[in-house]
């Protein structure tokens, strides 16, 4: 159903969470500044992102035809990285369109 690999538009940037970045070496610059970028807010797991997905949607495209709605979900989950099958798309799509 959905990948929990994919990390948005940064997977394979070796990217590390604040308190980490902190202690790398050469994490902090001769000013105390952070240096290494601190990006661990986007490691959602696949069954968060469909979750975020569907309410968005269901939020932007709730009175749409089922038709519209399953192709705004398909481009969603795709830019996502999230693979559903059209099948769950269409059950997602028809719930949405109510």
């Amino acid at each position: 159903m959905s990948d929990t690999n994919h990390h948005g538009q940064d997977e394979g940037r070796q990217s590390l969470d604040a308190g980490a970045a902190q202690r790398a070496d050469h994490g902090l610059g001769a000013g105390a500044n952070q240096t290494l970028p601190a990006m661990d807010q986007n490691n959602a797991s696949g069954d968060e992102k469909v979750a975020g997905i569907l309410a968005q949607t269901r939020a932007d495209f709730g009175g749409e035809s089922a038709g519209r709605i399953a192709e705004v979900l398909a481009q969603r989950f795709e830019q996502a990285g999230v693979q559903v099958s059209e099948d769950e798309v269409a059950g997602y799509a028809a719930d949405i369109s109510g």
